[in-house]
């Protein structure tokens, strides 16, 4: 498989802060690295959290390319075509809000979005808006890409979530855009692999952890219609 065939560009966005956006992005950008793709992580938050997630370390534990491209806004459709054709994946960590130029134009070129969020009541209000513009992107762009709900931060032992992620499975308002089945669930390892600027493959007793970010890469390779690995 070539990078004439892929070039595949994964939007990841949510209305609110704080709700594991970065972390799936960067989760998820590095284990393709590790399984052999040319990835690059967009950044297109002010912040630049990824960005510092990336260079930790010098860089040296990371399998994948850093793109500060915030400051691109209107321009960032064309600019994520381009690099569309240099590497096999882009994952696009946008800013907490959808009302930015940045998140509007990657959602307009992209082959899959993700909607990371936890599940309390506050996060869980958030997502008809990151919803409705992604449909709206949809519509505007004429692309037909899948749209996916990642949980996050999960907390398996509490009600109270289980009930949340099946009110979402159920929400008529957005039928074609559920939940994924795989969770990032409530792991310090997901959080601290970020002080060494690497993916929880590198962190010590993360075996549970690895299994999740795996099994959800599984999902993301499932839903882009690529191999899980990348063959030679």
């Amino acid at each position: 498989m070539t990078k004439a065939s892929l070039g595949k560009i994964v939007t990841v966005f949510n209305q609110k802060g704080g709700v594991g956006k970065t972390t799936t992005t960067c989760q998820l950008a590095g284990t393709f690295g590790h399984r052999g793709y040319d990835v690059l992580v967009a950044d297109l938050d002010a912040q630049q959290t990824a960005a510092s997630w990336l260079g930790r370390m010098n860089g040296q534990n990371f399998p994948a390319t850093l793109w500060s491209g915030f400051r691109y806004k209107d321009n960032t459709a064309a600019e994520l075509g381009k690099l569309a054709s240099k590497y096999d994946l882009i994952f696009v960590d946008c800013a907490p809000a959808v009302d930015q130029p940045g998140t509007w134009a990657s959602l307009l070129v992209s082959d899959l979005a993700l909607v990371p969020t936890k599940l309390s009541p506050a996060d869980t209000d958030a997502l008809p808006a990151a919803l409705g513009l992604a449909k709206k992107a949809k519509q505007t762009s004429g692309l037909d890409y899948p749209v996916r709900i990642v949980a996050t931060a999960y907390r398996r032992n509490r009600a109270d979530e289980k009930a949340a992620l099946e009110a979402i499975a159920h929400d008529k308002n957005f039928p074609d855009y559920p939940p994924m089945k795989q969770v990032l669930s409530d792991r310090v390892a997901f959080t601290r692999s970020m002080l060494y600027g690497a993916t929880v493959h590198s962190m010590p007793n993360a075996k549970d952890a690895i299994l999740e970010i795996d099994a959800l890469a599984d999902a993301v390779a499932k839903l882009l219609k690529i191999p899980a690995e990348k063959k030679a």
